[in-house]
């Protein structure tokens, strides 16, 4: 009995091990880009899940009052000090009727091709804009035969890459100019506009970065499937980090406060992340509270659409609207200009 609770503890502790170095993994992919990444990039996704595992061992060692607790424990510290985590407990944040409020959703094309089995989907994403009433609107993945839904918006930029899809912002301020930031060897753009609030212009962007293109439900334990997989992960990782400079380039040569809606298609643990982030603040750090998860996922919530601020801008709140209106949530906030 005394041999087999031993042999227990050891293979916990191997595992443990295991678990800490994929963490550290996590932290180098965070802060470093190298090529040679690429095909490990997606275990930034599983960090929400090393994570806990590693308090689940911290917990276990406690108990146990057994000095392998120290590994984890050294683990929470280090991600601590780094702002590495994926729940936070928010400040108290406030709706106010002065404050400038921008909205950012990923439509999917407004359920185009039924993929929620509702037909009803566009009539309550249009009741959402009704009720919420954003100053600016970023919608990736718009479909133009429904802009009937923003009717309620005097201007607009809209980008189509092709069958009417693209995205767009929608607003009732007056635009002063329009413009594109190209990405190299993708059809994709993001999109910006400049416009009066109050006496102050702010330039808006919107951008949809590169997606891995996996479709976790249909995989298969399978070499050709396994090839496929890491193919896309590493093409997504490549491309991101491009779009992610060229971006990163435009906004530092903008003469006016930003605001940057994204769906990133990556987590606040990826390098392209950390990139942005160096440079303007995420909202949802300012003052989000919780997983802050806003993509549809079984299995553990991901955060990977943001609103980003220049760092002079103050928000009041930000939320996410948990309502099943795409695989991803709108996201909201009241800012200070």
């Amino acid at each position: 009995m005394f041999f087999n609770r031993g042999y227990f503890k050891k293979l916990l502790f191997t595992i443990n091990l295991f678990n800490t170095l994929l963490i550290l993994i996590c932290c180098v992919l965070n802060h470093y880009y190298n090529p040679i990444f690429s095909t490990i990039s997606f275990l930034t996704f599983l960090f929400p899940i090393l994570f806990f595992l590693n308090i689940c061992f911290f917990i276990y060692w406690s108990i146990k009052i057994d000095f392998r607790l120290i590994l984890s424990f050294s683990v929470l510290i280090v991600l601590y000090y780094n702002s590495f985590s994926f729940y936070k407990i928010g400040n108290k944040s406030s709706e106010k009727s002065e404050s400038f409020h921008v909205m950012s959703f990923n439509a999917r094309l407004f359920n185009h091709y039924n993929w929620i089995k509702k037909d009803s989907i566009p009539f309550h994403i249009n009741k959402l804009f009704e009720m919420e009433k954003p100053d600016v609107l970023s919608i990736q993945e718009y479909h133009e035969e429904y802009q009937y839904l923003l009717k309620d918006y005097k201007n607009k930029h809209v980008y189509l890459s092709g069958n009417n899809v693209g995205h767009s912002i929608h607003t009732n301020n007056k635009i002063i100019k329009k413009g594109f930031v190209n990405f190299e060897n993708s059809n994709n753009k993001a999109i910006y506009i400049d416009i009066m609030q109050n006496k102050d212009t702010i330039r808006v962007y919107n951008a949809h970065f590169e997606s891995f293109r996996v479709d976790m439900q249909s995989l298969k334990a399978d070499v050709v499937t396994f090839k496929s997989v890491i193919s896309k992960i590493k093409n997504a990782y490549l491309v991101q980090k491009n779009q992610s400079e060229v971006l990163i380039d435009h906004v530092l040569k903008s003469p006016y406060k930003t605001i940057l809606s994204v769906d990133l298609n990556n987590t606040q643990h990826s390098y392209v992340y950390k990139e942005i982030e160096k440079e303007l603040n995420d909202v949802f750090n300012l003052i989000g509270d919780g997983f802050g998860s806003t993509y549809e996922f079984k299995f553990m919530p991901i955060r990977i659409d943001y609103i980003f601020v220049s760092k002079s801008i103050s928000a009041e709140s930000f939320k996410i609207i948990e309502q099943k209106l795409s695989d991803h949530k709108p996201i909201s906030a009241f800012l200070n200009i």
